[in-house]
């Protein structure tokens, strides 16, 4: 029949209807029992979960099976522009809050003080918080701030506020970032807040954040289930 759609297509078409339904890092039957459940050949069903790999729909891990990550991904923008979660998650038409879990004024240890640029022991605001897309949660964020640029940062509520759009009505304006991305299996603490098991890969993004003076006013950490967000990143030649 003219414009039918290959056997392999449809196949995954059908893969999708049976197993898209399930939570987030599921994993999906091995190729023998998917070619029992559909009676098909080996080939068909390989051809099939290549083209839901291509799709974005599920993820092969060496030696460990493969996975369902399914329609749960948000582009992250803001990786290439300096606009920040909350500002991002507006642009693209979503609604965003925030469970703050800690924020608090402390003294820097060694390693955040390395960070910021700070003398060890001076005072730093820490936020930790739990942030969500459309009432999804999607990551933890740790962040770290000098208190000497930010004296009235901790009197913020930033369960809906915009750390970034604080900054701006503190006076202080956003230059550029540098961001390392890393990939690494979840602790049980991280495991416990993103509701996944402790092992299991998560993306973490480690950004510093330099104002318009070049000092470095923010030292923050954004960790996600791995494979949830899609990364948008522009290299300019010049």
């Amino acid at each position: 029949m003219p414009g039918k759609k290959p056997l392999y297509v449809r196949l995954s078409e059908e893969l999708l209807d049976k197993y898209g339904h399930l939570d987030y890092y599921s994993p999906l039957p091995g190729e023998r029992e998917l070619c029992e459940v559909f009676h098909t050949s080996r080939p068909t069903i390989r051809k099939a979960v290549d083209l839901l790999e291509e799709d974005g729909k599920i993820v092969r891990l060496q030696g460990k099976g493969t996975f369902f990550v399914g329609e749960k991904t948000h582009i992250a923008h803001e990786t290439n522009k300096v606009i920040g979660f909350y500002n991002d998650i507006r642009l693209q038409g979503k609604k965003t809050n925030s469970k703050v879990l800690f924020q608090n004024m402390e003294k820097a240890d060694a390693f955040i003080a390395q960070q910021l640029d700070i003398e060890e022991g001076e005072m730093v605001f820490h936020l930790e918080r739990l942030r969500y897309i459309d009432g999804e949660l999607h990551n933890l964020t740790n962040s770290y701030h000098p208190v000497k640029y930010f004296p009235e940062i901790y009197k913020e509520d930033y369960s809906e506020t915009s750390l970034y759009d604080t900054f701006e009505r503190m006076g202080v304006f956003i230059k550029n970032m540098k961001q390392v991305l890393e990939v690494k299996p979840a602790d049980e603490y991280e495991a416990i807040h993103l509701g996944i098991k402790e092992g299991e890969p998560i993306s973490v993004r480690s950004c510093v954040t330099y104002d318009l003076d070049d000092r470095i006013i923010e030292y923050v950490q954004i960790k996600t289930q791995a494979y949830k967000t899609k990364f948008e990143i522009m290299v300019n030649r010049y």
